[in-house]
């Protein structure tokens, strides 16, 4: 880890890293094979609206979408905070030269081709790019990664980022599992403080990351993808410290044999046997994941669902089959599924019809499947999905009215699952769908106040995955707590309130806020 010689002007003394008044890209092309280097590091500070300096650097020179291509980095004008270098391995220790001569600050090396060869010359060239950094006051982030995405600063990653600031920090050994879980996460609602590709960790390694994390003011949870450290007493101690001061959730890549291997050669990682890696992160009270889907729903449990005081279930939605394979995963996962009380039965059976519904618990709602139908008939050229947002904020009347009401009254129920399989129903997800079923059931969603949980599942179909778009959205848009699986719900709920148990002062003052509609 190199020292960082240049006075802070925050109290960590990476905050710096994430606010550079100039970026610089060496390497980018209008060349087929560099496109992806003009989407992720040109189109997207374009977009985001980055408010400093841009350069772009080509020893061709000319110029690109209206920015100059200086033939040199010593040839830009002003200072340069940052330096992205998008150029051969072979040819970045004369480019570091360079920044030192432009005293910048952070160079973060996208190019690959170092240690995670495993080639005795490559890992000497990685270290050459320390020991030239070690000359002035440079940090490196890399190689062989994606760099920074902070949306509060618009610094993009890619165009399709949103530039919306959330309260989730991660740092990712791997460049494609931050495209993965950021558009994994962002298009169910939730919203990232910072994030951190950081590669072969020749410098900017995960306990620094950890350290500022924990201390960032922006960030509530920390997430990571770690698939190796070099020092493993430092990194103990420095998750141990992040994680009593924020819930931290750890995907370790590489923990069968043959990950480990993969881990290996994709980043040059000592990534250790799993059997260690288990007991250090149960040591340090971090919540441990296998896959980025699990990662976001973890996240979500989080920051979405209010931890709920113990395991009784009630789960609502359409669909018998829907309803039997929910209470097994719920089951599975160690929640209970509550007996309902009899006299809520009997009050149900005065509104729900006992055809086509089961009135235990599970509850299949179909029968008030078409409570929302009155409202086709004021639709107009108006998008059904519209049409349930404004009847967000009023309250409830018929059958799902009368259900939140007969939740309140029900003892020791501590969580309410609000679920819908879209392949499972024969009907498209249609007008008639979205305002007669998923739509109330997500208002019902939103107004119920006791713990809860939304699954919209089962879109193995392409159709359903288009179509449920918008319902998905507008979950997103309420802030609730959005599953796609009944497993990946049941396991994260059970997670949270494991943990709640264990840490109830990391989860104060943590839940998160629905993003701008």
């Amino acid at each position: 880890m190199l020292e960082n010689t240049t006075p802070p002007s925050t109290s960590h003394p990476l905050d710096y890293i994430f606010h550079p008044r100039s970026i610089a890209v060496v390497g980018i092309s209008e060349d087929l094979p560099k496109l992806w280097i003009r989407r992720l590091y040109l189109d997207s500070l374009v977009q985001s609206q980055f408010p400093g300096q841009i350069y772009l650097v080509n020893p061709r020179g000319g110029e690109m979408d209206g920015f100059p291509l200086y033939r040199t980095l010593t040839d830009i004008p002003g200072p340069i905070d940052h330096v992205v270098v998008a150029i051969p391995a072979v040819h970045t220790p004369a480019l570091l030269e360079e920044c030192l001569a432009k005293r910048v600050k952070v160079v973060h090396v996208f190019s690959s081709g170092y240690a995670e060869t495993g080639e005795p010359d490559r890992i000497e060239l990685q270290n050459r790019l320390v020991e030239i950094a070690r000359r002035g006051s440079m940090r490196i982030i890399g190689p062989n990664c994606l760099g920074i995405y902070y949306p509060k600063g618009k610094i993009g990653l890619s165009p399709d980022f949103t530039m919306e600031a959330g309260s989730i920090g991660y740092l990712c050994q791997s460049g494609g599992n931050v495209d993965f879980a950021v558009r994994h996460a962002t298009s169910r609602g939730l919203r990232f403080s910072k994030v951190v590709s950081y590669g072969n960790a020749s410098d900017i390694n995960e306990c620094d990351l950890l350290d500022y994390f924990a201390w960032d003011p922006e960030t509530k949870v920390i997430a990571a993808y770690i698939e190796g450290i070099a020092d493993g007493r430092r990194f103990f101690s420095t998750l141990k410290k992040a994680a009593a001061a924020k819930p931290v959730v750890v995907f370790k890549g590489g923990y069968t044999a043959g990950g480990l291997r993969a881990a290996a050669s994709h980043t040059g990682s000592l990534a250790g046997s799993d059997e260690v890696w288990s007991g250090l992160l149960r040591q340090a009270g971090v919540i441990r994941v296998y896959s980025v889907e699990e990662m976001v729903d973890m996240l979500m449990a989080l920051l979405r669902v209010t931890p709920p005081k113990g395991i009784n279930v009630c789960v609502l939605g359409n669909g018998g089959g829907a309803s039997v394979m929910a209470t097994d995963e719920l089951e599975r996962a160690g929640l209970r599924m509550a007996p309902m009380p009899e006299a809520i039965r009997e009050r149900m059976k005065e509104f729900i019809d006992l055809a086509n519904s089961m009135l235990r618990n599970p509850v299949d709602v179909s029968p008030l499947a078409t409570e929302g139908f009155p409202l086709l008939r004021n639709m107009g050229q108006r998008r059904p999905i519209d049409v349930i947002r404004d009847y967000a904020d009023t309250a409830l009347g018929g059958g799902w009215g009368r259900l939140l009401r007969m939740l309140n009254e029900w003892p020791n129920l501590d969580l309410v699952v609000f679920q819908h399989g879209f392949d499972i129903s024969p009907m498209p997800i249609d007008d008639f769908i979205v305002i007669g079923s998923v739509g109330p059931l997500l208002l019902a969603a939103r107004q119920c106040q006791m713990p809860k949980a939304l699954v919209l599942h089962s879109m193995g179909n392409d159709q359903a995955w288009r179509s449920s778009e918008n319902l998905r959205g507008l979950a997103a848009e309420f802030g609730l707590p959005l599953f796609l699986s009944m497993r990946g719900a049941a396991r994260a709920i059970r997670t949270l309130i494991e943990y709640n148990r264990a840490y109830p002062e990391r989860l104060a003052g943590i839940r998160d806020q629905a993003p701008r509609a």
